[in-house]
């Protein structure tokens, strides 16, 4: 079988089988890999991880969510479940909140033998497989590897005075950025995280704050001088840099906009590693075009083969 069929295998496992990941579809399993992965939290059958449905249920929930949540199976990690006609198992993914990859495989007649991650932290559990479906990140993909978010930086910014404002992505980074910033930088959060932050801090001057609240009233009257994008793709820094330039309180000139990665992911060092050890799988991936493309160029000098899935084919699984 050559590798676009193979590609094919994959994507029928993915989409034709009654699990689906991050996404909820009807008569489908969802299983949550990680806070704030999913694009929108519908209402359906859940597995996630013990650790994710205690963090989810100090979430804003609704009460379709609630009733989906108490009747959400929960998956301990190395532990195989069935969905369906797969086998899978939960991985640690080394991320906060129970963060988990899944390993998946047909559960008669063979085929291939799946990994799908979602986000790698530095202490991810590899798998033997024959395709890691990766979502290319910052932290790996960049051939130009931008520094991680340090709380020593963030302690000379605050002396200066003014508010630094901290943009993520989700639940999952934002508790990332909070146990790097735990006992040396005091920080607040925006309501979406706080109730799962520990030690906020509702007057200090460091803001963690989702990308896609700018035009919160509790951000427009702040003396923001510092904005630190935490693992964003050109996209939202576009946007960032357009909503700085509007602010009406301060010269855009006055503002300091600084791109990071987010703390504790995996490096190239670590996903080579971690490649390695789950026996040298074909590649799957997916995301931001510019990383997808920098980082399988540079997969390839590893020795791996890899698919790039491309937006306009991608599946709504991925």
């Amino acid at each position: 079988m050559n590798e676009h069929d193979e590609v094919l295998d994959v994507q029928r496992l993915l989409s034709r089988e009654r699990l689906c990941i991050d996404e909820v579809q009807p008569g489908r399993t969802s299983f949550l890999s990680h806070l704030g992965a999913q694009p929108k939290l519908a209402p359906g059958p859940w597995i996630a991880h013990r650790e994710l449905a205690y963090a989810l249920a100090l979430a804003n929930l609704n009460p379709a969510q609630r009733t989906s949540l108490a009747r959400s199976v929960l998956v301990e990690f190395g532990r195989e479940f069935g969905v369906g006609r797969l086998r899978l198992v939960a991985l640690a993914s080394g991320l906060p909140f129970g963060g988990a990859s899944v390993l998946m495989s047909p559960r008669k007649g063979g085929g291939p033998r799946c990994c799908y991650t979602w986000a790698l932290g530095s202490t991810a559990v590899p798998a033997a497989c024959d395709w890691l479906l990766l979502r290319a990140q910052p932290e790996w993909a960049l051939d130009a590897a931008l520094p991680p978010l340090r709380a020593s930086g963030l302690q000379t910014l605050t002396v200066l005075g003014g508010h630094v404002l901290l943009l993520v992505e989700n639940a999952t980074a934002a508790a990332a950025v909070a146990a790097e910033c735990e006992g040396r930088v005091a920080f607040a959060a925006h309501p979406r995280f706080a109730p799962m932050l520990e030690r906020v801090d509702p007057q200090a001057s460091v803001l963690i704050w989702p990308y896609d609240a700018l035009e919160s009233s509790a951000l427009r009257d702040q003396p923001v001088f510092a904005v630190a994008l935490v693992g964003a793709p050109e996209s939202v820094r576009l946007e960032v840099a357009r909503w700085l330039s509007a602010r009406d309180t301060q010269r855009a000139g006055d503002f300091e906009l600084v791109s990071v990665t987010c703390p504790k992911r995996m490096d190239r060092d670590g996903l080579a590693e971690f490649w390695a050890a789950c026996d040298r799988p074909k590649i799957l991936l997916r995301g931001d075009p510019a990383w997808a493309a920098s980082g399988a160029a540079w997969l390839r000098t590893l020795g791996a083969a890899v698919h790039i899935q491309g937006a306009a084919t991608q599946l709504h699984l991925l």
